[in-house]
């Protein structure tokens, strides 16, 4: 049971450093501890509390602890209503029950848990326990009644103390009984019994101590035995936390004498409890007492055989003293520890990694890890670590062996309460404190301080990869994301990303902007089986800026795949997410497409891609139409297409030219270079076609931006800005245009008839700049409002194509005419 990874109440900030691994948990229910709360069950999946759950939990087991037994039973109640798959809610009952004697009741509430969650062992233990404590104090109550014959039959004073204790002891007066029991015993000190109801009465009356010693020289005087090593368990589990908890202040002070004192007090009371055992081991870590390690781990190996951890530790331990021989014949049992669950066995041979790398080994190392896949928990970083720094040293010249280097040793973190230790052990790492001092400070919202403590730590251990992500991390937090991009960069150009799972390497390359590696990366994890559902959408950008839109658009269905039936390693995807991702996948799929145009203004120039700018001053119809394709599929946010356009001018004003002899072509190329920079450059060729049309080339340099542009699925309505520039230049003519205009409003989605229409009334302020008709800025403001209805949506594609109309009027501010007038578009975009 020892091997359970549990969730506590205390600060969860090692699970954010890697290498952990818990000692503590499911122990501590064996032997009758209430321990903090824990994930359900005793596996490594279960959910962990959280939410109304964990407070509830959080009182009945402060309740506990305070010795408030009724308060708890009440809480733990509660909380086993809201989450009654979690093993240690269903303990902390039974032990809050037993503690008030209702032995029987805490039976029957373990037997209730086993029938709802499963045969647990931690369930089992502890009702076998109660249920054995049940009958043993029962037999110590009925043997009050002497029998006729009994030739240990009491008799005068000793029967009239007997008899008082007993009497008191059914009248739940305990405190009297200790009293009375005293009197009998120092009359008959021969009778067991009497003894045993003596630990039973101090017992439930508080007083651990009393009953302890009192167990301990019933023992001396009668030898061990079934009854006395049943009590002295429950009674010690109940006094080790406190001597922990001395041990450990000890310790913080750096008074290591007296915590190793104290911690091997702990482990006397509780000597089935291996977190004493490790808190132990960790004080004599800290005198550098290695001889000391080995013993603590070896009386740990004694009491069990089936723990890899201490064949670990005690490994180290004799590596650290070049016994090599004896490091070597612990790390074999270790290794073939089939008791243990897969994270113990994954950390034990990231520290046996540790010694053979230190023992010029690396290639025995490298074999030891090399079977190891990743986990997608907080121990891959250390095994990829480890793995890298064979390869570095295979690759160089053999060095002299040197000793083991003290800063190379196993750590062991521990934290105490009212409960008692719990212990993880974690694999080297010089950075640790720093590292998780900058895990409190993140948890604190202390961005500052998160920040300074990770840099610590990077300091401290500058090979470790897992702390410059720290870093990156607290950069991030912290606003600072150009520096968080540097310093990716810097892992990525450093060779980091071999010495780190490839899903994290794939997140660093990406917050690089590299996305070449990063999708090599992604890549790399989904085959082999690490990648969870919920990465496939950054698998899918990633693979989309590094140009690979097939693969793109296979990450995005599986995305919403995952989406559509999601677990707890991917939940429901929020609408706008979904919609993102829709979006992604119909521009990873784009090659082609074409639009159709026709607008009407007030003597003006009509800009976009749609149409082509006719100088002149006349009110007039446009009409075009155009189609392009991408030679290269989509360019993520960089754009390179080729497109032909027809454009006629009719219904002119004023006698211009109109109708089929305005009618041109185009061909050209157009790009958008910069994937941070919303500007196009364009490049064609006018081909005329009616007789009022001039062959030339015209050179386009467009800019767009604003906010609220993209149809929104998560809110109803939203503010919008948009801007558009263009200028261009005729070539063969000499003449140069400008257009621009801002148009600032409101879009309402129309859920009420569809949610893929939308209308956007705005404000709007335009200006036009022509050569060839005279060198004024005509410059004008008005209203404006646009529809547009989008369709073409599927499964995996947001809406591919949209109607749009738009109409406004301008007062002119400055300038000839063109400022003034109605405007109106209408946008056909397949």
């Amino acid at each position: 049971m020892i091997d359970s990874f549990s969730f506590t109440l205390r600060a969860i900030a090692a699970a954010m450093v890697a290498g952990a691994l818990s000692l503590s948990g499911a122990a501590a229910f064996a032997q009758g501890t209430a321990s903090a709360p824990q994930s359900a069950g005793s596996g490594l999946n279960a959910l962990p509390l959280s939410g109304a759950a964990y407070r509830v939990a959080q009182d009945a087991y402060a309740a506990y602890g305070r010795g408030d037994y009724t308060g708890a039973i009440a809480r733990a109640r509660e909380a086993i209503r809201q989450r009654p798959d979690v093993v240690s809610l269903r303990v902390l009952l039974a032990n809050s029950l037993a503690a008030l004697r209702r032995y029987s009741e805490a039976s029957r509430s373990l037997g209730d848990a086993i029938a709802q969650i499963g045969r647990d062992p931690a369930l089992i233990s502890r009702r076998k326990q109660i249920d054995a404590l049940n009958a043993s104090t029962r037999a110590v109550a009925r043997s009050g009644r002497q029998q006729s014959g009994d030739p240990d039959a009491l008799t005068g004073a000793a029967l009239s103390a007997a008899q008082q204790a007993y009497k008191a002891y059914a009248a739940k007066d305990f405190t009297g009984t200790v009293k009375y029991a005293n009197d009998a015993i120092s009359l008959r000190p021969d009778l067991l019994r009497l003894r045993l109801l003596l630990i039973d009465a101090a017992s439930a009356a508080g007083q651990d101590t009393e009953a302890w010693n009192a167990d301990l020289d019933a023992s001396k005087r009668f030898g061990d035995s079934d009854e006395l090593r049943l009590r002295c368990s429950f009674i010690g589990s109940r006094l080790a936390p406190k001597s922990s908890d001395a041990s450990y202040a000890a310790r913080k002070t750096g008074d290591y004498a007296r915590a190793t004192v104290l911690a091997r007090e702990a482990v006397a009371y509780a000597p089935d409890q291996v977190g004493y055992r490790v808190q132990l081991i960790d004080t004599l870590f800290a005198t550098d007492d290695l001889p000391g390690v080995q013993a603590a781990a070896s009386e740990a190996i004694a009491a069990d055989d089936t723990e890899i951890m201490p064949l670990a530790l005690r490994g180290y331990a004799l590596a650290a003293q070049g016994k090599t021989a004896d490091a070597d014949a612990d790390f074999a049992k270790a290794l073939h520890a089939d008791d243990a669950t897969q994270r113990n066995k994954r950390v034990a041979r990231v520290i046996i990694a540790d010694v053979w790398i230190a023992e010029g080994q690396p290639q025995r190392a490298l074999d030891l890890l090399a079977p190891l896949k990743m986990n997608g928990d907080d121990t891959d970083p250390p095994i990829a670590l480890r793995r890298a720094q064979a390869r570095r040293e295979l690759a160089q010249t053999p060095a002299p062996t040197t000793p083991i280097d003290p800063a190379r040793r196993p750590l062991i973190d521990c934290v105490v309460d009212q409960f008692g230790a719990s212990c993880d052990v974690y694999a080297a790492d010089p950075g640790f404190a720093a590292a998780r001092a900058a895990a409190t400070a993140a948890a604190a919202n202390d961005k500052a301080g998160a920040l300074g403590y990770a840099r610590e730590a990077v300091k401290a251990a500058p090979d470790d990869p897992q702390h410059r992500v720290d870093l990156i991390n607290a950069l991030s937090t912290a606003g600072d994301d150009r520096a968080a991009a540097r310093e990716a960069q810097h892992m990525v150009d450093a060779g980091m990303l071999d010495a780190m799972p490839d899903m994290t390497a794939a997140y660093i390359a990406q917050r690089a902007g590299n996305n070449k590696v990063a999708y090599q990366r992604f890549a790399i994890a989904d085959k082999s089986g690490t990648m969870p559902d919920s990465a496939y959408a950054d698998a899918g950008y990633a693979a989309a800026d590094a140009h690979r839109n097939r693969e793109a658009a296979q990450y995005f269905e599986r995305a919403i795949d995952a989406s559509a039936k999601p677990s707890d390693d991917a939940p429901p995807a929020k609408p706008a997410q979904l919609n993102e991702m829709r979006s992604a996948h119909a521009e990873a799929t784009r090659n082609w497409g074409f639009d159709a145009s026709i607008n009407y203004r007030g003597a003006g120039m009509q800009p976009g891609y749609a149409s082509s700018p006719t100088p002149g001053t006349s009110n007039n119809w446009q009409a075009g139409v155009e189609a392009y394709w991408r030679p290269f599929g989509s360019l993520g946010d960089r754009m390179f297409e080729l497109y032909a356009r027809g454009y006629e001018s009719f219904g002119v004003k004023n006698g211009g030219a109109s109708g089929v002899d305005t009618l041109q072509a185009s061909v050209g190329a157009r790009a958008k270079p910069f994937s941070q920079i919303d500007a196009i450059v364009a490049f064609e060729r006018i081909i005329p076609i009616g007789s009022q049309v001039n062959p030339d080339w015209l050179a386009r340099l467009a800019y767009s931006g604003g906010y609220g542009i993209e149809r929104r699925v998560d809110v109803p309505s939203w503010w919008t800005a948009q801007i558009y520039a263009e200028t261009g230049a005729y070539l063969n003519a000499g003449s140069v245009y400008a257009t621009t205009n801002l148009e600032v409003g409101r879009t309402f989605r129309m859920d009420r008839y569809s949610p893929k229409w939308t209308v956007f009334p705005y404000a709007v302020i335009g200006a036009d700049y022509d050569s060839s008709v005279d060198h004024s800025m005509p410059l004008g403001a008005g209203v404006g409002i646009s529809t547009r209805y989008w369709f073409r949506d599927s499964k995996y594609d947001a809406p591919r194509s949209y109607v749009d109309l738009s109409v406004q009027y301008r007062l002119k501010i400055t300038g000839d005419d063109r400022a003034r007038g109605v405007f109106f578009g209408a946008i056909y975009s397949y």
